[in-house]
């Protein structure tokens, strides 16, 4: 990616002089807009026809700083839901919430607190080096944020389909850093009825971090209302019918 800022440091030049230059080389293929200001740069290995890089994360990638991919779009990268979204999720520490469309795809941005922003990596998504949420933190934004991932039926699938490949000390250790009693409430009532038994040591700390007096719903209360079964051990009120939540999933 190449920046206004850049061509101004690089050339020595004042920064209307480095858009004239910018929008010259986009004229003739060398570079390609993605937003004011940011350009991509087209190797010449694509030949005269300048192709741009199609893959949406490396666009995403561009549009805010710091940020890493999260909610749905890392939860298909690594295999824990099986329905791409159309809409790319990524985080970032400040600016505002919002949506943006570039090159006819939908991009949203979600600000997480400082204490919130931890728990991605470096890697080749598609031959693009990204920042992305490692399995155990999607798991814990899409729980946070439900909304963002598809809502609770689909952390439930995700929980299923991971639990072979999850780091559980990893998961306890960031679900705790991440501050939120009702995300842990949560956590321990679902990893109770998916029947996760062989975290065991995960389950106690999970009892020990969410104890208090305080009851959560399960499901956003604006789309599952507030009836349901109270579960006392996790003070959960289960506000799912239990065929959307368990969907796909078979329980052992």
């Amino acid at each position: 990616m190449v920046k206004t800022e850049d061509a101004m440091r690089i050339l020595g030049i004042s920064y209307d002089h480095a858009r004239q230059v910018l929008h010259h080389l986009a004229r003739n293929h060398w570079l390609v807009l993605i937003q004011p200001g940011k350009y991509e740069l087209i190797p010449a290995e694509r030949g005269e026809y300048a192709f741009t890089d199609t893959n949406p994360l490396f666009v995403g990638s561009s549009l805010v700083d710091p940020y890493y991919f999260t909610y749905a779009t890392a939860a298909f990268f690594h295999g824990l839901t099986t329905q791409a979204a159309s809409t790319v999720y990524l985080a970032t520490t400040h600016g505002r919430p919002r949506r943006m469309l570039v090159r006819d795809k939908e991009y949203r941005v979600v600000i997480q607190p400082a204490h919130k922003f931890f728990g991605y990596t470096q890697i080749n998504a598609y031959g693009s080096q990204v920042n992305m949420a490692e399995r155990e933190k999607t798991i814990l934004d899409s729980l946070d944020r439900p909304g963002y991932a598809g809502d609770i039926p689909e952390v439930a699938g995700m929980l299923h389909r991971g639990k072979s490949n999850l780091d559980w000390k990893k998961l306890m250790d960031y679900a705790v850093r991440l501050k939120s009693r009702v995300l842990l409430q949560r956590l321990g009532y679902l990893l109770d009825l998916l029947n996760i038994p062989e975290e065991i040591n995960v389950r106690n700390r999970l009892l020990v971090e969410a104890a208090g007096s305080t009851k959560c719903y399960l499901g956003q209360l604006r789309r599952w209302n507030t009836g349901g079964t109270y579960n006392a051990i996790w003070r959960v009120v289960d506000n799912l019918p239990r065929q959307e939540l368990l969907a796909e999933i078979e329980v052992r």
